[in-house]
């Protein structure tokens, strides 16, 4: 089986699972050929490890940045089982959680827009730990990406990646209201 008819095999069991394919040359040809067989992702040959990263993060953004109305950002069973099951302390949590993120959304945007990235990555930190422990594990690996590329002041990413995060901890806040 070709690269050609494996991801027609994929495509018949899901049409979301991305695919990418490496080739020799894309070309028109090889282009129209992939795209027909459901693979809409090219790295050419030679190989460069930083574009399959890139294409991978970009991927993850683009499946990611999609939050609809019915998923929950917060995992209560996992954030009971984090604090040891104990719910009159994981209550006590969320509350305080729900209490110091007020501002942060407003707090991180100023600091995004005003290029203060080291100040952004600590306010993300925060945020990120905290979101672990409570159950919130979507926010806390938009954190991780978030707070790296505050990090590298790698501005390409700072925006989808600042979008992704403050769309999920809104939307936490709103659930544990």
């Amino acid at each position: 089986m070709n690269g050609y008819e494996a991801a027609e095999k994929i495509r018949e069991l899901s049409a979301d699972v991305p695919i990418v394919a490496m080739t020799a040359d894309v070309i028109m040809g090889v282009r129209n050929k992939c795209e027909e067989s459901g693979i809409y992702h090219y790295i050419s040959k030679p190989f460069n490890p930083d574009q399959l990263i890139q294409i991978i993060k970009d991927i993850i953004l683009e499946n990611e940045s999609t939050i609809d109305g019915d998923t929950t950002v917060l995992d209560r069973k996992l954030g009971l089982k984090n604090m040891g099951d104990n719910l009159e302390l994981y209550l006590q949590v969320l509350e305080e959680y729900r209490n110091e993120n007020q501002d942060t959304l407003e707090r991180l945007e100023t600091a995004v827009r005003e290029k203060r990235y080291v100040h952004a990555a600590q306010i993300v930190h925060k945020v990120k730990g905290s979101s672990g422990s409570i159950g919130a594990k979507s926010l806390y690996d938009a954190a991780i990406l978030l707070q790296k590329a505050l990090d590298e002041e790698n501005e390409d990413e700072i925006i989808p990646l600042h979008q992704r995060f403050a769309k999920l901890l809104k939307k936490l806040l709103e659930e544990l209201m």
